[in-house]
């Protein structure tokens, strides 16, 4: 256990103390909502602003950004109501314990998604193992693990391809300077 083992462990504890304590259901909501709120506000921005602009009459330069947030927001919170709901219904039906071990499993597999994209990236862009030396690497016992999870999860988004052309960015720049 090295460095970069307690580095990855520490978010990857969080997860495990936020996926008990929000569960399975608050932890699914709380990724779906960012989601749909992202969707959903690129998709009827638009209709904010047209009510902002017709019964308001209000208009602005920054009114595009504006009715993005206020779609957003309202997504989120909509979405983040609804969770709340199911939760109670989840909680009423004696199923809490289940909900908070799935809540766990769902959180650290989320996380372990997220550093692992992180890690794709920082290796993609430490071609010589300048960042993260080689030795560190092999004597962690979370970086394998952590480091090859989502390009396990999603085989079709080639990993590899998206380091080459991180790499082939870096190399383009370097010839540029």
């Amino acid at each position: 256990m090295n460095y970069l083992d307690i580095i990855l462990a520490i978010p990857l504890l969080w997860a495990v103390y936020r996926g008990f304590t929000k569960g399975l259901v608050i932890e699914v909501a709380s990724l779906a909502a960012l989601i749909l709120g992202i969707w959903g506000a690129i998709r009827f921005s638009w209709f904010t602003a047209d009510v902002l602009t017709r019964q308001l009459e209000w208009t602005s330069p920054y009114l595009p950004v504006i009715s993005f947030a206020i779609t957003f927001i309202v997504i989120v919170i909509g979405v983040h109501l609804v969770a709340r709901l199911v939760d109670k219904l989840v909680r009423a039906v004696a199923l809490g314990p289940f909900n908070r071990i799935l809540g766990v499993v769902f959180g650290v597999a989320k996380m372990g998604f997220i550093l692992s994209i992180i890690l794709v990236v920082v290796n993609g862009i430490d071609k010589n193992a300048r960042f993260i030396p080689s030795e560190d690497r092999e004597q962690s016992v979370l970086y394998g693990p952590v480091s090859s999870f989502a390009p396990a999860l999603f085989p079709y988004l080639n990993f590899e391809e998206i380091r080459d052309h991180i790499r082939k960015e870096e190399t383009d720049e370097e010839i540029r300077v």
